[in-house]
């Protein structure tokens, strides 16, 4: 008896720490601002204060460099500097030492300006792009609101500093996703070192990304061997920012981290928190398919079909999305909203609806529903079914009831015709 007592009681046990293992772990992120995203559709799984307005710093060249690719389709093409690229500039900010008239390509000039956080190769981008600084902030704010960062001002190019230059970690996300879409930019953001070759008046550099998640270089203790990318950034009012991204089994993430400090030990926090966001996600988040494209979702009825009087419903892609680790498929709700009735023919992937994916009363995406299998139509079926509209129609119901009216009318004439004539017959005789 003791032994299955003791048995029980050590699969209790088992049972709890099972149910503990299952659990999300709690975070605490030491920052003004953070947020976590799914890289690969921005699905949120942690935030802290993300649509809060912040300063970003150098984060900033993010955008920069967003539009750089997108608006120079050869960045092997050669820019020169210009002197008015230089102005505004702060002594103590970040530079890799271009001169005014000294050439250099678009990509290099990147690479400068992601890798080392060069200030003055991100208005020298700017003024190839749209003609002089200001012109290309306008850009950059237009790019915003078509991303939809409604958290976002620019004022600069590069992130020094102003009152009027701000974002949010929200924001910051996805503007990070957008540059992820653009592989030469991928390469550059996850370059641990880098060597520009010498130009028509400067020497050969080389320097070491600012990025200590990405490298140990410039500092040891941070690096995160799954990280791959993206962007530091650091004035005194923004405090020390990152914008990072890293990969794991086919699973890529996005964190930002604003506003965030030095601990007790000297740490920078921008690393630190960032790295904790990571492998915070990594290890209690998955991927899991909420809805699958052969899962049928609900069933529409069609008239005038030639062999059946139904289509099945279902999403043309698979929806899957980063769940916490204890996800149960059970759970996932599913509430179509479909057109009560079609008319045939259907074509196979005619879209008739959407769905609405729910878990645990959250709502996550809304889906297109199309048409499982083509459904012909039946001529014979169509044509009685025209005749019941027709007839059905309230113009049909008008007509008919004018018509039984006129009936009525012309009844109860010959019938009062009938009687004035028999009176004047009597009166005759």
């Amino acid at each position: 008896m003791k032994l299955m007592r003791l048995i029980s009681l050590l699969l209790v046990c088992a049972a709890a720490l099972s149910c503990v293992a299952g659990a999300i772990e709690t975070m605490d992120v030491n920052s003004k601002a953070s947020i976590l995203i799914d890289a690969t559709d921005g699905h949120e799984i942690y935030g802290e204060n993300a649509d809060t307005k912040q300063y970003p710093a150098s984060i900033t060249k993010l955008m920069t460099a967003l539009l750089v690719v997108e608006k120079l389709p050869d960045l092997s093409e050669v820019i020169t500097a210009n002197k008015s690229a230089f102005e505004g500039l702060s002594d103590a900010g970040s530079t890799v030492g271009i001169k005014p008239g000294e050439k250099m390509s678009a990509d290099n000039l990147l690479i400068c300006m992601l890798v080392a956080s060069a200030n003055e190769a991100a208005n020298i981008l700017a003024e190839r792009v749209s003609g002089s600084v200001p012109a290309f902030v306008e850009l950059m704010n237009s790019r915003a609101a078509e991303l939809g960062l409604t958290g976002t001002n620019f004022v600069n190019t590069n992130g020094l500093h102003d009152e009027n230059h701000y974002t949010t970690a929200r924001d910051v996300a996805k503007i990070a996703m957008e540059v992820r879409k653009y592989a030469r930019l991928r390469e550059i953001c996850a370059m641990e070192q880098a060597t520009i070759p010498a130009t028509n008046i400067g020497e050969e550099r080389f320097f070491y990304t600012t990025n200590s998640l990405i490298s140990r270089y410039k500092e040891l203790g941070y690096k995160y061997s799954r990280a791959n990318g993206l962007k530091t950034g650091s004035t005194t009012p923004a405090g020390l920012c990152l914008a990072a991204s890293a990969e794991y089994n086919g699973t890529e993430l996005i964190s930002v981290v604003l506003g965030a400090g030095k601990d007790a030990e000297g740490k920078k926090g921008n690393f630190t928190e960032s790295k904790k966001l990571l492998v915070w996600g990594f290890e209690n988040f998955r991927k899991a398919t909420l809805l699958s494209s052969n899962q049928p979702v609900c069933e529409v009825h069609v008239r005038s079909a030639k062999h059946r009087d139904y289509v099945v419903a279902h999403t043309p892609e698979d929806y899957a999305v980063l769940m916490p680790r204890d996800f149960a498929a059970d759970k996932v709700e599913l509430i179509p909203n479909a057109a009560r009735e079609l008319e045939a023919p259907i074509k196979k992937g005619d879209e008739i609806g959407s769905v609405l994916v729910k878990y645990e009363d959250r709502e996550y995406i809304t889906l297109p529903l199309v048409a499982a299998d083509d459904v012909e139509r039946s001529i014979i079926a169509y044509a009685i079914n025209k005749i019941k509209d027709i007839v059905q129609s309230p113009y049909a119901l008008i007509a008919v009831a004018v018509v039984l009216l006129a009936i009525v009318c012309y009844v109860i004439y010959v019938i009062q015709y009938n009687k004035r004539k028999r009176r004047r017959r009597r009166r005759y005789y």
